[in-house]
């Protein structure tokens, strides 16, 4: 058994739409290559397209809404990045002089 192998065909279904679709179109010709036991393969078959495809979607909209939090927190207000401190700023007119 791979734990690994159905963990990456699972993560590669739910992050590659054209995957998806060839999985559940063609699984046989999809799981080919992966190390898998007939018993995750009929595993794997067993689930359902539109349960793929609604995970598939609730991630999209998660890390979708992750990176516009991270690049609004990233391109303003003096960061440097996302989840950098901001730039230490002086009184008016400029950047602090000395330590």
């Amino acid at each position: 058994m791979s734990k690994e192998a159905v963990q990456t065909v699972i993560g590669k279904a739910v992050t590659d739409s054209k995957f998806r679709q060839a999985l559940f179109a063609s699984p046989e010709k999809a799981l080919k290559g992966y190390d898998l036991t007939a018993e995750e393969i009929a595993g794997l078959k067993a689930i359902d397209s539109e349960t793929m495809e609604s995970l598939a979607g609730s991630l999209d909209e998660r890390i979708s809404k992750a990176f516009m939090v991270g690049w609004s927190v990233g391109s303003g207000g003096g960061r440097k990045g996302p989840g950098k401190a901001p730039a230490r700023r002086g009184s008016v007119g400029g950047p602090r002089e000395g330590p």
